[in-house]
């Protein structure tokens, strides 16, 4: 057994108080926030090139209910296809 599944094996056995507190902890940690800031840098970075490439739409009143429906449609259909492989 991997050292990650023994982490996850014994996380599993706490009781959910404790499961937060840890979840918590981790959070809060240096490597999960500069993980988080990465990430967060890496879709401005696409979003930035997809605005000055002119891969956007805009909305307004006309259309700003049809944006609602289709956000709607597909989060519906996301959930329904459960969660996503988590990519290392």
């Amino acid at each position: 057994m991997s050292k990650l599944e023994e982490i996850k094996a014994a996380t599993a056995a706490l009781n959910p108080e404790d499961q937060m507190e840890l979840f918590n902890w981790w959070i809060q940690t240096e490597m999960f926030k500069t993980r988080q800031l990465t990430a967060l840098k890496r879709a401005l970075a696409v979003g930035l090139e997809d605005l000055e490439q002119g891969r956007y739409r805009t909305y307004d009143d006309s259309n700003l209910m049809q944006l609602a429906e289709e956000v709607g449609r597909t989060g519906r259909e996301r959930l329904k296809q459960g969660p996503k492989p988590r990519s290392s």
